[in-house]
Parts: C-alpha cells; sequence; structure tokens
C-alpha cells in the first residue's frame, strides 16, 4: 500500500513521539535535577520557612515543588509569644512534567485563602525544558512570592471577623 499522505502522517507522529522523548529525557538528566539543587539552595539561603518536595505520581510524571511549611523563625522573635498571628500554610510554586514532555510552572495558593480572582491555581506556562536555567527559576520564585505577598497582604479585607 502506497500513500503519501499517510506516509507523511506517519512520519510527523514518529517525529513527535521522538520529541517527546527527548524533552522527558532532558528533564530527568538535567532539568529536573537543576530545578532540585537550586530550590534547596534557595531554601537554605533564604530562610523564610518554606521546603522542596519532590512528587511522584501516575506511572512516570513528576514535579518539584517549594512550598511553605512553618512560620519563619526570623519573624518568630516579633510574636512575643503571641499565638494570635494565623499563618496559613500550603502555598506552592510547582514544577511538573506534562505527558508531552513540557513543563508546566504554577501556583498553588493555600486551600484557606481565597485567591484574588485567579482561583486555587495560577498558571504560569507551559515550557520547554531546554528553556530553564538557574536565571528562569530565580525568576519564578521571585514570582511566586509576588503573588503570595498579594495574597497575605489582602488576606483581612476578605475573611470576616478581620
Amino acid at each position: 500500500m502506497e500513500n503519501n499522505i499517510l506516509n507523511k502522517s506517519v512520519s510527523d507522529y514518529v517525529n513527535s513521539l521522538d520529541k517527546v522523548f527527548e524533552k522527558r529525557k532532558q528533564w530527568k538528566d538535567f532539568t529536573f535535577p537543576l530545578l532540585l539543587k537550586t530550590l534547596n539552595e534557595i531554601q537554605v539561603n533564604f530562610d523564610i520557612g518554606w521546603k522542596v518536595q519532590q512528587l511522584d505520581w501516575l506511572m512516570n510524571n513528576s514535579a518539584i515543588n517549594i512550598t511553605f511549611n512553618t512560620f519563619p523563625t526570623t519573624l518568630t522573635e516579633k510574636l512575643n509569644g503571641t499565638s494570635d498571628f494565623e499563618f496559613i500554610k500550603g502555598a506552592a510554586l510547582v514544577f511538573s512534567q506534562k505527558y508531552n514532555g513540557d513543563i508546566s510552572v504554577f501556583v498553588i495558593y493555600p486551600a484557606d485563602l481565597e485567591p484574588i480572582a485567579e482561583g486555587d491555581i495560577n498558571e504560569i506556562g507551559s515550557f520547554n525544558p531546554n528553556e530553564i536555567n538557574e536565571n528562569f527559576i530565580i525568576n519564578k520564585v521571585a514570582y511566586f512570592l509576588d503573588k503570595i505577598i498579594i495574597q497575605e497582604e489582602n488576606v483581612q479585607r476578605r475573611k470576616v471577623g478581620f
């Protein structure tokens, strides 16, 4: 059977799978280790109560995030023993590989907060693993902090009793 249209389509399909394979390999061999190293360095150098998590789910889908886990120790002394401050854990910046090999980057807001007109997840974008370098990661962490600052500063206007 000879069909040039079908031959081209089959060839394009095989090429697309090859591209997915290459992006998934890039994630495994370079991007994920770079994210892990850079986010861990950020966590250590800027001790504000966050931690880095590695996530694996749905067969070969993996992700890494940096999330707020505890109240920053540098601010604990400012509380002077009072316990009336509400610290809401759970905000996270997530880098997750999609089925096609691209990396989805998004912010998850704490479950206890109502994000400002953005929903529970703020999708930053989808990127080729080759686009992700140390500067990219640092810029996304800064963006994440900017979004969380907006949340923290505006939560009082939205919560009953404040």
